[in-house]
């Protein structure tokens, strides 16, 4: 029998930094709402204990205590990880007058996203959208099997909008604009609600990124914006009974501390890019996915401090899991670094798995077909398109990062229409053995490594129905069932891609981290993919923005929450 999921040695030698092996990191997360933050300190390590592999289990082991320093900063407001959320966060506070220090692990602040959810805004008024925001708040819950605190899903859906409205204000006075797609509340995506509450910010020329635009505005109010700067610890008095102070981080001199007078706000992206972290909280992901596109400051680092000092932490493990990674034929995608972006994947066509049968139905959220396949042999599946593949895709009209035609509400933000498409699949795909073509499905099969006469058997019972118009095995919506009859045939085995983490900290409406017992950690505060209570299980990717719009609004309300303060 197979042995499902992978040993830590098979995970660990194909880590995030070789991840998807391409160069377009940036795209490949552009969804999602990440920011970057600060990198644990290794000490302790008498302490640390053994998995079963004889590796040792380091993230939950307080580092030594850090008692010299080379500096100390004295600030107001504390932002650690200068992402979407820290930046925002940071701006707020500066707003209120409050003395802003930003520290950031890496060389540069965190990629803005676009895809920015917000309910009630300028832009939709002036378009006519009316959301119902308490069918929103029932969306988001029903995805997350109710696990949530839908006191945290009104605070967004109540704050969202001003906070749209306030970044449309700002990118004006940087020569940009923001751009509502209305077409994504059309209602004509199968049996998944949808919602017309995605913004992008653009110029005449091309889509721009937020958070180098509130880098540039966060400066000019006198934010000090500390780069190559990891958190290390947190600060809490009285044996970590009492208030968070600040937090300790790491330069090139030598640790430095910060007493952050007003409270600390963490914004550092969540575990994504820590594998220790990842296989031990959630197996279920790493043995689903054969990529990566998670940004490489999200190691953890906030979620490992604060549990440290006794933050509580959402129990259910929830990653953002998109359908785009692509192994070569035979491979079993335990090797992250071997994978690579097929963006298509995200296309509803015909999904067989390895035994060349249809298993689901191929027009759900983007990390169903993942959920479904980890039930099939090895855990991975075959997508299969054929000549017409254009014409499909256009009547397809998939929204949210999945486009490949343009909205109709002038957005310029797409990460590859058609043409790139194909450019990509004929310059690199193909010549690299990623995808496999042939002018018979017989010959399709053989590349694929599925049994020929079952996949036939297959492609034939799917073109029927589509010649039907219904799709009598597993209802997916008629005018997404599109006959494959046009050769050359073409093919990929997918996984997984994994983008971010979304379980976080335990917070209140305050945006206070919540100790074990639940009850607020005095000077301590959370945003973005840092702070839990907001998803479970999955991410509802037909709700396009609702992770940008949350990082973005928490951030936002953080910054002016500590800055208020006495």
């Amino acid at each position: 029998m197979e042995k499902k999921g992978l040993s830590r040695r098979d995970f660990l030698k194909g880590t995030v930094a070789g991840t998807v092996g391409m160069s377009a990191a940036g795209l490949l997360s552009a969804c999602a709402a990440q920011e970057t933050g600060g990198k644990a300190d290794q000490q302790g390590k008498e302490q640390e204990h053994q998995t079963e592999e004889g590796i040792r289990s380091s993230w939950k082991t307080p580092p030594a205590a850090i008692t010299e320093f080379v500096n100390t900063i004295n600030t107001e407001v504390l932002v650690v990880g200068a992402g979407n959320a820290g930046m925002f966060a940071a701006c707020a506070a500066a707003e209120k007058g409050a003395k802003v220090t930003v520290i950031e692990r890496n060389a540069m602040v965190g990629m803005g996203r676009e895809w920015i959810g917000g309910v009630g805004t300028r832009l939709q008024k002036e378009a006519g959208v009316s959301i119902n925001p308490f069918e929103v708040i029932e969306e988001l819950a029903r995805y997350a099997s109710n696990r949530v605190d839908q006191r945290l899903l009104k605070l967004w859906v109540d704050h969202s909008g001003p906070t749209v409205d306030w970044l449309e204000n700002v990118v004006k006075e940087y020569g940009a604009y923001m751009v509502l797609e209305t077409d994504t509340g059309e209602g004509m995506h199968g049996a998944y609600k949808t919602y017309a509450i995605q913004h992008n910010i653009q110029n005449q020329e091309k889509p721009l990124e937020s958070t180098h635009i509130l880098k540039e505005k966060a400066q000019a109010m006198g934010v000090e914006i500390l780069l190559d700067t990891p958190m290390v610890q947190l600060i809490r008095e009285n044996n970590n009974t009492g208030k968070v102070t600040g937090a300790i981080a790491k330069t090139k001199d030598g640790h430095i501390k910060i007493a952050a007078a007003k409270g600390t706000i963490l914004c550092t992206g969540g575990y994504s890019n820590n594998p220790e972290m990842l296989e031990e909280l959630n197996p279920l992901a790493v043995q689903s996915c054969v990529g990566s596109a998670s940004h490489a400051g999200s190691k953890g680092d906030g979620i490992k401090a604060a549990t440290w000092v006794g933050a509580a932490k959402d129990d259910v493990a929830t990653v953002m899991i998109f359908d785009r990674c692509t192994i070569m034929p035979g491979a079993d995608g335990k090797d992250w670094s071997k994978a690579m972006w097929l963006h298509m994947g995200s296309q509803p066509f015909l999904k067989v798995n390895m035994k060349g049968e249809r298993f689901a139905n191929e027009s759900t959220p983007y990390d169903f077909i993942v959920h479904a396949a980890s039930l099939q042999p090895g855990d991975r599946y075959c997508m299969i398109w054929d000549g017409n593949w254009r014409e499909h895709t256009r009547q397809f009209h998939t929204i949210g990062c999945s486009r490949l035609q343009y909205s109709k509400s002038g957005s310029k933000l797409m990460l590859f229409d058609e043409n790139a498409t194909e450019g990509m699949h004929n310059g690199t795909l193909i010549p690299q053995g990623f995808i496999v073509e042939a002018d018979t499905l017989e010959g399709l099969a053989e590349k694929l490594g599925l049994p020929v006469a079952a996949f036939v058997q297959t492609v034939q019972r799917y073109n029927e129905l589509c010649r039907k118009g219904v799709d009598e095995d597993f209802g997916k919506e008629t005018y997404r069932m599109l006959a494959l009859e046009k050769p050359p045939y073409r093919g990929a085995v997918l996984g997984g891609q994994l983008l971010c983490t979304l379980d976080g900290l335990r917070i209140n409406t305050n945006l206070q981290v919540l100790d074990t017992h639940l009850e607020p950690i005095e000077g301590l505060y959370a945003a973005g993919n840092d702070s839990g209570g907001f998803f479970a299980d999955n991410y509802p990717e037909y709700i396009i923005g609702c992770a940008s719009g949350r990082t973005t609004t928490f951030g936002r309300l953080a910054g002016q929450i500590v800055a208020d303060l006495s």
